[in-house]
This record gives structure tokens, sequence and C-alpha cells, in this order.
């Protein structure tokens, strides 16, 4: 067709046959696209493709969503304000973690204990309690009215159909009370504010007054269990205490009754005196230390001089050891030496004397340093004692005062409980709704039906396995596709024979014009007799449809015409042209003629009207495979070749079947017919792969779409020879 001809996207790979091959089919180059399209380009391409059906989709999601937020009863919020009080920073300095650590911990715990099971009871006790004060059947103020608890209606239903929830009997008032706690749950918001030490309680309802209500009572129920909780735990540390005073008392009086004792038995300790030993011992200790260097020395010198004496020293050198200004002045004066002899000896005997003052002095230091010891040693025994008795009092008495001032703390604290918790805010009726109106709920409803139908499309597009583009049907066929045919309506005999010859500019007349002139051989007057078989893979591919048009477009070409009609089982269009335009009936059949029992003329049916002629299919008795497999095929197509310049035979309806087969060797060229966006590509392949085995592989062959919706497939924007028929229709 013209589009084939015209637009080649790209020629990637020829069938190698002779030069002096004139089919021109055997010379067609499969297409492959220069510009592989982008997975996004590929993603628009599809969604445009079938963008009425996304925003359809899309309108009909907003709709849903505006109904169902009509259809949505008004909710109001009422929101109670608590405040944490700050930790302690005395308790977060003597611990690991900071204030803001604390902080954090305190306000996780609360909020776990709002949504906490036992918490969500005693809320439901509360405003059980409210409803029967209140009299809720007399005012009409229920804070648990029936439809809170049983809003789902029948889809609660269904979902507690299929999945049964267990309780442990029916009279169980945990299983009872199992609604109310769900819905209470399902309707109350608790959250911190920011970061800051506030909790918002939020409960909604469609009543504002008692949405505020019931808001107000879940802060209120909370903070006089916390107030109950603090009491008791102080109550029972109160008790703990003061079951452990009496104990205390007694250690007390025992430990100040140890200390008493020992001070009377050992007597008083003078702190002053006990000092003042202690340093007249130091004193004493460092005068006998210098005794006893001086008696050392002393009594070294004299030895020292009693040596030198012995040993007949002169007395000049004596005199200088004594060292003795007086003996010095005798010797230098030249004295007697029986003076300076008794000078020496005086000299000697002092130092004696004073070796013996020494001695006598550092044994009356000794002895009154012992008795200073024994006195120090007495005293720091006496302090001993009393040093481990006075720390048992202290710790005692301390350990007394300090349980004796924790019972008043909790006094008061019983007296005051302090939960830790406050109402910052209650809560207030709200004047202004929770829900969103319901047009705010049409774009959301729209994005997500819309995203809901474009993936229904793209999932439609992978899982559809249908040929729908020229590129298509070569890359999945491995034959070249010579032409598309549009989609028209059922045709008669008639209106197909006007449509192909009468609208020479019509879509379907220029497509198969195309194709014949793509797959016949046109080389002026002498050209060669071309025998074209017709077949296809399923019914409903147009294959009879397709060889009438082409043996009507033939005969613009000049010269005869025939069609040879092989299947008995689509005859309808065959039928009405026999009928439609008078022809000469033939007595026979092909399957006459090639058994013998007619001769060719007798087989051919003439209709000059179209200026066609043809040879029907066997009779349903006669088995064509027998027909076919005995017939001489070379001298049964050159008969018909000297006759007759283009042949279209249309094959059997067997999928590829040996009746095909055996075709294939008789014909030029074959076209396998492709139903457009219907027939499976792995079913045309098979078809494929059995008529090209054997001998059968070096006959031409190739593919045409068939019913192609123009429309549709421009959107698809494949670029191929649709284009052209779209842009001239």
């Amino acid at each position: 067709m013209e589009g084939s001809v015209a637009n080649r996207i790209v020629r990637a790979k020829q069938i190698a046959l002779p030069a002096s091959d004139t089919n021109t089919l055997r010379r067609r180059k499969l297409r492959e696209r220069i510009d592989t399209p982008t997975p996004f380009h590929q993603l628009v391409t599809v969604i445009a493709r079938r963008k009425w059906f996304v925003l359809a989709i899309a309108i009909f999601g907003g709709v849903m969503a505006g109904l169902a937020g009509i259809a949505r009863p008004m909710q109001f919020e009422g929101t109670t304000q608590v405040i944490i009080d700050a930790p302690n920073r005395n308790a977060a300095a003597g611990a690991t973690q900071s204030v803001q650590d604390l902080l954090d911990s305190s306000i996780d715990d609360h909020l776990t204990m709002l949504s906490s099971q036992a918490n969500l009871r005693h809320v439901l006790a509360a405003l059980g309690k409210t409803a029967a004060a209140n009299g809720a059947g007399k005012s009409g103020f229920d804070p648990l009215l029936p439809d809170q608890h049983h809003s789902s209606g029948f889809l609660s239903d269904m979902m507690n159909r299929l999945w049964p929830r267990t309780s442990s009997g029916p009279n169980n008032p945990e299983a009872l009370d199992a609604p109310k706690l769900e819905a209470l749950r399902n309707r109350m918001r608790v959250g911190q504010e920011l970061h800051s030490r506030v909790i918002s309680i939020g409960y909604t309802d469609t009543d504002p007054v008692r949405a505020a209500i019931v808001a107000n009572t879940i802060a209120q129920v909370y903070i006089q269990d916390l107030v109950q909780q603090h009491r008791a735990s102080d109550q029972q540390e109160l008790d703990s205490i003061v079951a452990s005073l009496p104990r205390l008392q007694k250690d007390l009086v025992d430990a100040t009754d140890r200390l008493e004792t020992y001070r009377l038995t050992h007597g008083g300790v003078d702190q002053a005196a006990a000092n003042n030993a202690a340093d007249e011992t130091a004193e004493l200790s460092r005068q006998i230390a210098l005794s006893k260097a001086n008696f050392s020395a002393t009594q070294t010198r004299l030895h020292h001089i009693q040596d030198l004496q012995k040993a007949g020293a002169s007395a000049s050198t004596v005199a200088a050891e004594l060292g003795s200004p007086v003996l010095n002045d005798l010797i230098n004066g030249k004295a007697d030496p029986t003076a300076i002899d008794g000078q020496i000896e005086q000299e000697t005997a002092r130092l004696d004397s004073d070796t013996n003052v020494y001695s006598a002095q550092i044994a009356a230091l000794e002895a009154r340093k012992a008795v200073l010891d024994a006195v120090v040693a007495d005293t720091a025994s006496r302090l001993s004692g009393l040093r481990a008795l006075e720390p048992q009092v202290a710790i005692a008495t301390q350990h007394y005062n300090d349980l004796l001032g924790r019972q008043q703390d909790l006094i008061h604290r019983i007296a005051a409980p302090s939960p830790g918790v406050a109402i910052l805010s209650a809560a207030w009726p709200p004047s202004a709704p929770k829900t969103l109106p319901p047009i705010f709920l049409i774009p959301p409803g729209m994005i997500v039906f819309g995203l809901l139908g474009a993936v229904f499309v793209l999932a439609r597009n992978h899982f559809n396995k249908t040929l729908r583009s020229e590129a298509e049907a070569e890359m999945a066929l491995d034959i070249p596709c010579v032409g598309l045919l549009p989609k028209v309506r059922r045709l008669h005999a008639r209106e197909l024979r006007d449509m192909v010859l009468g609208q020479q500019s019509s879509a379907l007349s220029r497509a198969v014009m195309s194709l014949l002139v793509t797959v016949v051989p046109t080389q002026g007057r002498g050209r060669p007799p071309h025998l074209l078989l017709v077949t296809s893979s399923i019914r409903g591919d147009e294959k009879t449809e397709l060889a009438w048009s082409l043996a009507l477009a033939a005969t613009r070409l000049g010269g005869r015409v025939l069609l040879l009609d092989l299947e008995r089982k689509n005859t309808r269009l065959t039928t009405e042209f026999r009928e439609e335009f008078k022809n000469v009936d033939a007595s026979g059949s092909f399957g006459d003629y090639v058994s013998g029992r007619c001769t060719l003329q007798d087989a051919i049916a003439k209709i000059p009207a179209l200026g066609v002629d043809l040879i029907v299919a066997p009779r349903v008795g006669d088995d064509l495979l027998a027909q076919l497999s005995t017939a001489d095929s070379c001298q049964f197509a050159d008969e018909l070749r000297s006759i007759y310049a283009a042949i279209i035979v249309n094959g059997p309806l067997d999928l590829g079947g040996p009746e095909t087969r055996l075709l294939t060797h008789w014909a030029d060229t074959v076209l396998l017919t492709v139903r457009w966006a219907k027939t499976p590509r792995s079913l045309a392949r098979a078809v494929v792969d059995l008529l090209q085995s054997g001998a059968a592989a070096s006959v031409p062959m190739g593919s045409v779409l068939t019913q192609v919706n123009l429309k549709k497939h421009a959107r698809y924007r494949f670029e191929d020879g649709a284009d052209l028929l779209v842009e001239k229709t």
C-alpha cells in the first residue's frame, strides 16, 4: 500500500535473493526504528491514546467522592488541652538523661496511658454515669449513642463475618463493651502539640456538644485516675514509713545508750590535753635527737684525742685537735711542758664530763617521752571508741529525722495530691465542622481514580500481545509487512466492487492498489504472470475480502485476472459476487479439474461485469489435501499463467495446515492476513514458521494488517503507512 511504500522508518535487513529476481517482496527490507522511544515517551503515548477513558474514570471518581462527601455526616471535633509538669532539674542532674529527654519520656508515657484499654474503660464508665445522671431517656442526650458503635452498618457486619472476633462468652462484659471501646478509640485523637508540654485530646462526633463533653470527660477521668494512683502510692509509702518508725526509734535509743555508757565507763577525753601531749611528745623526740647527735660528736672527739695521746703525738697536734685558746697561748709562749700537759688533761676531762652530761640528758628525755607515749596511747584508745559510736548515733538520728520529714510531706501530698497533669484549656462545643466540604473531596477522588485508570490502561497495553503496526508485525513475524487495510463495515459484493473500482480515492481502494503494486511486478506490458496466495491464521482476518479486493484491483493493471477460491467455510462474499453479477456458471470446480473430471475451461466461472474469472473450491465431500498432493502443480500453474496475468488464490483456513503448505509451492508470493489488534502474535508467528518450513522457505512471504482503525492507529503514533491514509482521508 502507499504507506508501506512512501513511509519507511528504517531498512535494516534484506532478504538475500539473486539480483535478477523481479519479485519486489524479495527485495523489501524489514523496518526497524532509528529513534527508539524512551519509556516515558511510550508511557505518555499509551495514556494519551486512551485519554478519554482515563478522563471518564477520573470524572467518575470525582463524582463518587463528591457523593460520598455529601452522604457522609458532618463531624465536629472537641479538643481539650492538658499540660504536663516540667521535670525536676535536681532529679535530672543526678540522672544520666537531660531535662528534655525526661520530658519526652514523660510525654510518651502519658500518650500511651491516655490511649490504654484501662483508661478507655474508665471513660466509658464515666460517660455511662453521666448519661444516667442527665436522664438520657428524657432529655434525649446520651454520650454513647447507638450510631457511634454501630455506624459501620453493613460493612461492619460483613467484616465481623469474615473475621469473627473471639470472646470468652456471650455474657462477657468485656465482649459487650468491645464495640463501644472501638468506637471511642476510633473517634479519639491524642497527640503532642509541637515540642511543648501540652497534649491535646480530641473527640469527633456529629453533635458538637457531645464531642466537647466526651473530650473533657477523657481528660478529667485520666487526671482523676492519676490522682488516685498517686494517692494510693503515697498512702502505701506512708504506711511503710509509719511501720518502720518504731524500729528506727529503738535503733536510735540503743545507739545513744551505747555512747553514753562508753563515756561513763572510759571517762571524758580532753581533746586539748591530748593535743598538747602529742605536741610535747614531738618536741621531746626532737630534743632527744639533738642530744644524741651532740653525744655522738663529743664522744668521737674524745676518743680521737685519746688515740693521739696513746700514739705519742706532739702537744701542738693535740692542742690543735682540742682547739682550746688557753692551750694555744701556752704553746705559743713556750711555757713549761708540765703546765701544757696539765692543761691538756683538763681539756680532756672537760670533754669526758660533757659526754656524761649528754648521756644523762638523753636518758631523762627518753623517760619523759615514754610517759607521754603511754598517755597518748590511752587517749587514742578512748577517742577511737567514741568515734565508732558517735557516727552510729548521728546516722540513726539523720535517718529518723528524714523519715519524720517524709511522713509530714506524704501527709500533705495525700491531703492535696498533685497528678503532674493539669487541664490547660477545656473543650467547648466547636462551631466549625472537621470534615471537609464535598467539593474538596472531588479533586483527590479524580486524581486517585485517574491514576487507577492510567494503571489499568498501562496494564492492558502491557498484556496486549496483538499486532498493531507494520514495525511490530515485521519484528514479530520476521517477514515484511507490505500494507495495511483500513477498517470498513461488513461490505457486500456490490459495495466492495464500488469502493475498490468506483471510489478510487477512498482509503480502501488506495490501500489495496498500493498493496497490489507492491507485491505484483508491474514492468510494463511484458510483465510475467503472477500467482498470489492469500492465507490467514484465524477466522475473521478478512482473508476472503482481501482476495476479492486484490482481484478487483488487478483488473486496473490490465490482463485477465483469476480468483481461485479454495475457502469452503466462509463463502458468503463469493456467493454474493456470483449471484449479484450473473456470472457464467462453470460445470466443474477446482477439485474436478485437478482430478481430471473436467477441463480448465469447464472449471472457470466468468464474471464479465467485474473482469474477473472464478474457480470455486472443491465440493464438500472431496479431499482437498489428496487432490493437491496428486495434482501436477507445475502443469497446473503453467496452464494458468499462460492464460491469466494475475492469479489470486484464496487459500483454505486451517491455521497453516498441509493444504496451505502445498499451495505455497505453487505461489509466487504468499500474503498472510493478520487482524489488527486482534490476532495473537504467537499464533501468527506459528503459522509463518509452518509455511516457511521445507522447500516453501524460498517463496517470498509478506503480512497484511487488516481492519485497521485509522483514527485509533493514528493515536498510537507508529509513524507508518496508515498515517498517509489518514491524511488523505
